[in-house]
Formats: structure tokens, sequence, C-alpha cells
């Protein structure tokens, strides 16, 4: 508790509070006369604390010498519903520890009727001691103003109790019951990260199980022979555990302390037990229930070790505030509370007053009478939001429900889901969708028919007809027929975007083959690995190309352009098979070798259709082709306006780096919709962000910063952030950006016939809110990948309701309107010295930076030793701004999520996919830790000041690099919390003041910290 009042001296999580309201009025003399005579029995109640440095002193002021002054209030009158947040303030209000009492009377004037309200601090009572002193503060005051003598039972003085010191055999429990746990595995898959700094802020939630639940609950306890208290433990358990916890999970659970012969013991005497039980999906309840009830009977035999004694043996993986050995809490109470009673002839009933803070993410506080069970869900607001908690809830009551089906049904197999649940997602995935045309070659034929002379295609000073593009296709079909390629086979195109090439794609498809897009401006050896990978039996190219080992391919040039008048009516295609595959694209692989995945007719077919509609295209939109052919992301540019009979607007590779060439073709083309990754945006912006006003821009392929997507908005133009994995065509979501972004930016929701889940690493498809991998099911849904059998076992999978699915490797959520929040990569999770740390993360709050238009963050060097976070930003100021980007970084990060390396690029450097390009910042990275010092001649950081000197020589040691002077950073110098504890061990060691980790964090620099040692009184 100590601890936690320095940690977050602005917190008041252990001030407690006891409140009443009289029907009528309350005599104030009489009522003071009764709390001095309460506070004088009671040692504890005069219990007192000395804060010296580090240490609390603590002693027992003499009943003379002590008072309880009752403090009035005339002016309070909320209504009766907002009593409590009413008193908050005053129940809240800090406790000193230099002497004064750590208690308080308040007298509130009500029209209603007075209220009192007293606060404690928790050092001195517990919730349990408040029934005892009501019924004696009671017994005072009734005594008093009937004019009687006080009961002479209650003014003998008590002694305050001693617990007694913990047993060998108690302590030897503690230990093996807590051997090897781990208490990073308790963080859950909803709510927030940790924050930078706590402020211990919490609320509550209040459900009221129904009837039909508490008849459950009680069949429960017969059938598996059980207590109540522990059959709603068993089910918290499993609630916290399919919600990512564990599945080896602590739960603290406060139990009383005081002597069996007496109860009525007033004081601090509340023990929190860790309830440490393992939750094996392969269990079924009534076997969990077993555990849990043999792991609750063997700690309150042992309940007599304090909790903080037990949290020292287990080891702190980190500089976190928090309880290292649980992070929610289960607390039950049987006919819970004091009911109504009377003062003196009055009515009188017991207000709750919460403090407004919570020591733990999460705490179950259930009321149980024979009427009704009341769970009040309790929870920090740093972790959780309101929609969280009540989501919480209602899944703990399906989940009781559900358990009274089978007791014996393996646990890992109940969905652990409200109806709410069930309706968001099941109106989500509510897409099916017919359309027509049935496919895009369909629909260009359909085009060619009935707008031949339509515009297909605009490139520089050409237009290219839709009856042009059609007959050239029919070319290219004949001359592919004639080399045997048919049904099956695979034609590389490794061409430029050009008119040629569009009509080169239907003319391999009206063969029944498939293409494969290759960039001709890739190295040879990439492009040969291609060729040779897919087994493409020709290629169609617009230059020479020279290629070991495939000479015996084919190599034709594109077709050129027909400009034939017209002879009748255009050649019917064949008819399309919409399983058939239409292309085979390959993308990188984690192992170095790249991979293909073959698309069939249905995805582009879907996307093409869905889009039209979405993109509201017409034959009159034009739409600006910028990607690259060999990257996905060009479907929606290509095929789009060949569905619906509009135009593609060719854009030169320039248009993707410089923003005056794009200038130039929205100025002479007026495309209607553009499409770009954002890190593509954030180089064009400036130049064309007064042309974008009426436009639709779609991007994605890479987390969109809200930053960048709000500037978009400000332009006037319709932003939508779309998502999907190559394997699942391009992009199986629509996000439209709404105008009143905040601070999180979604993907939409599924598009026509896509359904989408969110799996757990057990499988289990998780709720709204529970962050997990994203996965695609649907007509978006390749085959798999070419000639990868175990690659395709690994990340294809079947859904009983929903079919073949991919898993997409994302992290990622539902959100209560139905569309899906994505957190980066589940392989970009990494954990550094104990710590889980989401790099999207970290990037996405330096993006928040205003002097930052990109950031890309990567981890260099050992992560089981001395890893290091290191982070890449494109910075629009001048100068280096590391010291301003680490001390924004820990405002908002917690203290290991902070970067120890800021480097400055004026470009992120991007892949072939316009994507940033992590593999190349590593080895930047490891090219910079390698001449940043740490063997050559020091830099002149001598000064006249002795103090900061031998710092200067401190941080070098531990840092163990040159070059540091009086003003460098430790942290963005290469520290991190572990070696800031050493640090802080070796000045203590060195220079013999004692100063804190969090005393470095505020003064990182050897100047600040001398200064802060001398400030403090350390040394003159």
């Amino acid at each position: 508790m100590w601890l936690l009042e320095r940690l977050v001296p602005d917190a008041a999580a252990n001030n407690l509070a006891l409140a009443f309201q009289v029907e009528g009025r309350l005599d104030v003399s009489a009522l003071q006369e009764a709390l001095e005579l309460l506070f004088r029995r009671y040692d504890v109640l005069r219990t007192v604390y000395f804060a010296t440095g580090a240490e609390l002193l603590k002693g027992v002021v003499p009943p003379s010498e002590f008072s309880i002054p009752l403090e009035e209030f005339d002016d309070f009158s909320p209504t009766p519903e907002d009593i409590e947040r009413a008193l908050r303030p005053y129940v809240t209000r800090r406790f000193v520890f230099d002497g004064r009492p750590l208690a308080r009377a308040g007298l509130f004037h009500h029209p209603d009727g007075d209220l009192l309200c007293l606060a404690f601090h928790h050092l001195d009572y517990d919730i349990i001691s408040g029934t005892v002193l009501v019924e004696e503060l009671v017994s005072f005051y009734s005594d008093i103003v009937a004019g009687l003598a006080p009961d002479e039972e209650l003014l003998t003085t008590v002694g305050a109790f001693t617990e007694p010191e913990p047993t060998e055999e108690s302590l030897a429990f503690w230990r093996e019951q807590l051997e090897d746990f781990d208490p990073a595995g308790l963080d859950l898959w909803c709510g927030s990260p940790d924050a930078a700094d706590t402020t211990m802020r919490g609320d509550q939630v209040v459900h009221v199980l129904s009837a039909e639940t508490r008849d459950v609950v009680k069949r429960l306890q017969r059938e598996v022979r059980a207590p109540e208290a522990v059959v709603l433990l068993a089910a918290y358990d499993l609630l916290l555990a399919a919600h990512g916890a564990g599945p080896d999970i602590t739960v603290g659970s406060p139990v009383s302390v005081r002597p069996p012969d007496a109860p009525r013991t007033v004081g601090h005497h509340t023990n929190v037990l860790p309830l440490r039980v393992y939750v094996d999906p392969q269990d079924g309840f009534r076997a969990l229930v077993r555990k849990t009830r043999d792991t609750y009977f063997g700690a309150l035999a042992h309940a007599g070790v304090t909790v903080d004694s037990i949290s020292e043996l287990v080891p702190r993986a980190d500089s976190s505030w928090r309880n290292r050995l649980c992070r929610h809490l289960f607390n039950y109470f049987p006919q819970l509370g004091m009911t109504d009673f009377e003062v003196a002839g009055q009515r009188a009933w017991p207000i709750v007053v919460e403090n407004g803070f919570s020591k733990f993410d999460l705490e179950f506080f259930v009321a149980s009478a024979d009427e009704s069970i009341t769970v009040t869900a309790r929870y920090s607001t740093e972790k959780l939001d309101r929609a969280d908690a009540k989501a919480l809830l209602l899944r703990y009551e399906s989940l009781l429900l559900s358990l009274a089906v089978d007791v014996d049904r393996p646990t890992g197999e109940i969905q652990v889901w409200s109806e709410q649940d069930r309706a968001v997602i099941d109106a989500a995935n509510d897409t099916a969708k017919r359309f027509d045309p049935p496919n895009v070659v369909e629909a260009v034929y359909r085009h060619a028919r009935d707008t031949p002379d339509g515009v297909a295609v605009q490139h520089g000073d050409r237009e290219v007809t839709y009856r042009q593009i059609w007959d050239t296709a029919q070319i290219t079909r004949a001359r592919l027929t004639e080399l045997g390629i048919g049904s099956g086979d695979i034609v590389a195109l490794a061409a430029a975007r050009s008119p040629e090439l569009v009509s080169s794609v239907l003319g391999v498809w009206l063969t029944g083959a498939a293409y494969l897009p290759v960039d001709p401006e890739h190295p040879a050896q990439r492009v040969t690995y291609l060729l040779e990978d897919s087994g493409a039996k020709a290629v169609l190219t617009d230059r020479e190309l020279t290629l070991p080992g495939t000479e015996d391919k084919p190599k034709l040039p594109l077709s050129p352009l027909t400009h034939a008048a017209p002879q009748g009516p255009p050649a019917e295609p064949l008819a399309i098979d919409p399983e058939a595959v239409a292309y085979l694209i390959y993308t990188s692989g984690s192992s170095g070798r790249p991979k293909g995945a073959l698309l069939p007719h249905r995805a582009i077919s879907n996307i093409a259709a869905d889009y039209t509609v979405r993109l509201r295209a017409t034959p009159d939109t034009a739409t600006l082709w910028m990607t690259t052919f060999a990257f996905d992301m060009a479907n929606l540019e290509h095929y789009v306006p060949l569905y619906s009979g509009g135009r593609i607007v060719i854009a030169p590779d320039e248009a993707r780096l410089d923003g005056k060439v794009l200038r130039g073709l929205f100025e002479r083309y007026d495309p209607k919709v553009v499409q770009a990754t954002p890190t593509t945006l954030r180089l064009v912006l400036d130049h064309v962000e007064d042309l974008l006003a009426g436009r639709i821009v779609v991007t994605g392929a890479e987390p969109v910063p809200v930053t960048l997507a709000k500037r978009l908005l400000t332009t006037g133009c319709e932003v939508v952030n779309a998502y999907g994995p190559t394997e699942t065509i391009t992009w199986c979501t629509w996000g439209v950006v709404p105008a009143d972004l905040g601070d999180r930016i979604d993907v939409g929701g599924p598009i026509w016939n896509i359904r989408m889940f969110v799996l757990a690493p057990d499988g289990r498809e998780l709720p709204v809110g529970v962050r997990g991998e994203v996965c695609i099911a649907g007509a978006g849904v390749s085959h798999g990948y070419h000639g990868r059998p175990e690659l395709n076992a690994e990340r294809f999978g079947e859904h009983p309701e929903y079919g073949r699915f991919y898993r997409s490797g994302d992290l990622g959520q539902w959100l209560p309107n139905g569309n899906l929040e994505l957190f980066g990569r589940a392989d970009r999770q990494v954990k550094l010295r104990g710590n889980r740390i989401e790099l999207g993360e970290v990037e996405a709050t330096l993006l928040g930076h205003p002097d930052v238009r990109g950031a890309a963050v990567i981890v260099v060097g050992d992560r089981s030793a001395d890893g290091r976070l290191v982070a890449f930003v494109e910075s629009t100021a001048d100068g280096d701004i590391s010291d301003s980007l680490w001390e924004y970084a820990r405002g908002e990060l917690p203290r290991a999520a902070v970067p120890q390396d800021f480097l400055v690029v004026d470009a992120l450097p991007t892949n072939a996919n316009e994507k940033v390009d992590y593999l190349a910042l590593e080895l930047l990275a490891t090219t910079h830790q390698s001449t940043r010092g740490g063997t050559g001649a020091a830099a002149d950081a001598s000064s006249d000041d002795e103090l900061v000197n031998r710092l200067v020589a401190l941080w070098q040691e531990v840092l163990g690099r040159d070059g540091v002077t009086g003003d460098t950073n430790f942290f963005t110098y290469g520290g991190h919390s572990l070696l800031g504890a050493r640090l802080v061990q070796d000045v203590e060691e060195g220079v013999g003041v004692t100063v804190k980790l969090a005393d470095l964090f505020s003064n990182p620099t050897p100047a600040a910290l001398a200064a802060h040692i001398r400030q403090t009184g350390g040394v003159d």
C-alpha cells in the first residue's frame, strides 16, 4: 500500500468510505461525542504514520490527545442517484503521513435527510470493520441523544490486533504454489495496453443476473458439489481464460485473516490470496471446479502469509507498478452488507461510496442473496472501457447458462459470447449478394458490344476503346492457343502498365489460362525463380528479357492494339469457370523464398462488382492506375473500371514518388478514384491536397496513420481504408473514414460474399472487442499456394459454417458497430526483458508526434538479452528531434516500449509493393550500431561540476559508449529499464545517494540528475 502511495501520489486507491443516511436530522453535538467515543475505543483507529524517505513509521495516539473533528456541509443536494459520486471528492481527499489521523468524518445536510460519511485509509480499516463500527457508533449516538450512559462494555479500549508471523509451512506452501509462475500471462486480449504512467483511475458497472441464471447456478452447485462461491469463481477463471489470460491463471481473492475467536476485530485484516488454477481447455467444468475448490481451500489454510510476502516469492519481470501476482480479483460476499436500521428512532440506510480507483485490471464483486446475485465489475479505466466491462458481464452470464448444458463438456469448446456479440458479428457477415455481369471478361465483352467506342484506357495522349481492347485480346488468345496454351496453364506477363497489358490479361483469360504478373524491373534472379517455380508456359513482354535458364520458354511481344474498323459484332467469350485460376501472384515468404497464391475468377469478379457499387463507378468514372502490376493492390485500379465500363488512367511510375507528376495527371484527366498506400500518400500529398476535394481516395496495404487520414479528410475527399491480404484478393473490407475520426481508425466491414472472424491461438472464435488473428472466408479466398502443401495446411482451414478460410497473421478485433480494427502483424509482437511489445503500437504512437511524418520500429540485438528498440522516423522538422521524440514516447507508452534509439531518415525505405522495408531498416540499424561508439576516443565531457562528471563516467560505463556529455539522454543513447536499474544502483554505490528509477526517467541526463540530487538534498 505504501509503495502505491509513493508511485501514484495523486491516487486515492487506498481510501475507503463508511456512510449512511437518515430520514431526518442528526444532533451534531451528540454525533461528535459519539465519534470521539468510537475512536477512543479502538487503538487501530488512532494509529498514525510518519513518512521518512522510503520508510513508514507508525504510532498510536493516546485517546486524550486524539480528536476527529466533524466537518459539516450545508450545500449538499444531489439526487439520490448521484449521492455516491457527489461524496467521492470527500472520500478521495488524500491523507498525509505526518502523524495526522487517517480518518475523517463529514456530516452532509441533504434535503432528504442528513448523511454521515466516514473516510478511512486502508492501513487502519477494511470493509469488514464497517458493520462493527456502525453498530457501535449508532449505540453511542442513541444513548447520548436519550440521555443514557453508554454501554460500559463499549467504553473498554481495544488494542490493535497484530497478525502472527507466517509459519515456515505456509511460506513453503506458497513457494510451491507459485513456482515457475509467469505473471506476463495474465494480460487480457481486450482493452488497452498498460499506460506509461498510471493514474489508477477506475469505474464500475453493475449487473444483476437473471432469475434463470440464478437457478442455473444453484443447479450447478448440486451437480458439481461445490459452494456457490467456488462455482462462480471457476466460471470467472474460465471467462478470463476465454479472453486471453492463462491458461495458467491467478485470481486474487480477498479473505479475512481475523482470529476465528474474534471475527469482529476492527482494522485492516484482509489479505488477497493469489488463487492459481490451470484452466485446461480439455477439462470439463466439473474438473475445473474441483481444481478451483482445492486451490481455494488450500490457500485458506495458509492465508496468514501477507500478499506482500507472497509477492516476493515471484520474480519481477519488469518495472511495472502492478501486483506481480494477480491482475484480476474475485470478491464474493453472501448476504452482502447492512440492511436498513434505526438511529435513535430514525430510519437509516447504508450508502456505498466507491473511491473511483482500481488497483486491478478487473474485479468481480459478487453480492449473493436468496433472491438475487449481483455482479459489480470494477475495472481500471486505463485498461478497459465501460463497453468492455459491460461485455464481460454479459458474457459471464451467458457462460453460466451454457455450463449447465453439460458440465463435462471440454471448456475449450464453449463459445464465451453474449447474444449482443452474436448479433453484431452475424450482421457484419450477412454479406451474401448476387451480381451481374458474372465476371470481368463478360463485362468487357458487353461494353465492347454495347458501347464499342467507349474509352477504356487513357495513357498519355492515347485513348483506347473497349472494342480495341477486346479485339486485341482475341488476337492474343489466338497467338497463345497456337502455342498449345489452354485451361490450367500459366502465362507470365512481364510488362509495364499499358493498354496492351490490359488486353493481354483478357487474352490470357480467353484461353482458359491464368496470368503471372512479373515486374520486369525486378532482379533477373527473382524473375527467373518466378518463371521456373510457376511453370509458366510462355512470357508476354514489352521488352527484351535476358533470363538465364529460361531459354526454353517462349517469349512473345505484347499484341499491338488493333486499329482496324470492327467487322461485325465482337467475338463472344468462352464461359468462365468461377473456380478457375485467374492469376498466380508471388509475395515474400518468411523463409526468404517467394510463395505464389492462386486466385480464382470468383475472387476478382466479386471485388470488381462490389467496389463498382461502393465507388459509385459509372462509364463516366476515371480511375487512376498508379500501382505496379505485380502488386495485387492494382486489382481495384484495373478491374473495377473494366467491370463498370469506366476509364483506366495509366500513371507513370514517377507519380508514386513525385507529387508534381501526380498533380499533372489530376489536372489533365480528373480521375475520381485514386488509390495509394499511406507511404505514397505521405510523399505526394503536399502537391495535390488542394485538388482532392470530391475524389475518393482508397488506401491500405499497411497501417494508415490517423494523422494522415485526418489530413486527407480536411481536403474534402472521401477516404476509404481497405484491408485484405494477397491470399484473399486485395481488399476484403471497406471502411469509409468518418469526418469526426478520433484517435483510432478501423478498416470497415466485410464486402459482398466475404465472411470474417477473429481466432484465438487455440482456434476459438472471439467475440466483439477481443483481439486475435483475423481470418477471411468467402468468395475472395485463394486456392492456396502453388506447390506448397505444407504452407497450405498451415495457413488455410475449413470453417464449419463459412467454408474455406485464410489465416491472415494480422491481429485485429471486432468493434461494436461491426467493423474490424487492426493492430499489426501477429509476428510483430516482440518480448523484451519480460515485456510484450506491439511494434505497430509503438509506430502508431510516434506518428502522433507533430514533427513525425512516418515511423517504423524494429528490434536490434538479442531479444532475450540486450535487444534494443530502434525507431526510424521521417521528420518535418529541422535538426535532431530525438530528445523530443523520447519525451513524447515516454508520456504515451509503457517504459519498456519506449525506443532506445531514434534515427531520422529522409524517407523510410520501401519494397516493391510500396510497403516499409523492415529488412533494409534492420541492416541500417546494425550499421548504425557498429559506428555509434563504445571503443573510440571519448568526447570532451568534462565540466566544472564534479557531480556531473561522476555521473557522466557512470553513464559511459553502463551504456558501454563513449561520447557522453552532461546533456546525454540515457534512454536515447541506448539505455533501457534494466540498464537504468543498474545505473541507479551504481549511483547509490558511487555517489552515495539513493535515486529511484522514476527519478532517472524524469531526469535522464547527467546534468538533470545532478540537479535533482541537489534539490532533494542528496549532495551539496
